[in-house]
């Protein structure tokens, strides 16, 4: 089973934005424990937009890098792909190291 990431980011910010709503209007607690529970549900949304952000931008690579590597494999020989293709995980490895 896949799990799809970007939905389950946005189940918890639905639920999230939920949360902030509930607190905000519970007025069984003092001012100062909903501003608190306020900011920590502000906290954990702007964490869970950024990395959603990020999800998508890896997304977006990933299918440049795919989409890059189809168009090369038209306009090389196998050989030269090989080739090539050991060079790019060559560099990649050692890119990532860093």
């Amino acid at each position: 089973m896949k799990l799809d990431l970007n939905e389950k980011i946005n189940e918890h910010l639905i639920r999230l934005e939920d949360l902030a709503r509930e607190t905000e209007d519970d007025e069984s607690q003092s001012f100062s424990s909903r501003a608190a529970a306020l900011n920590s549900l502000s906290s954990m949304l702007r964490d869970l937009t950024k990395s959603q952000a990020e999800i998508v931008n890896m997304e977006r690579m990933m299918k440049v890098e795919r989409v890059t590597i189809e168009t090369v494999r038209k306009y090389l020989k196998p050989e030269q792909y090989e080739d090539f293709m050991a060079d790019l995980e060559a560099v990649l490895g050692e890119e990532l190291e860093h």
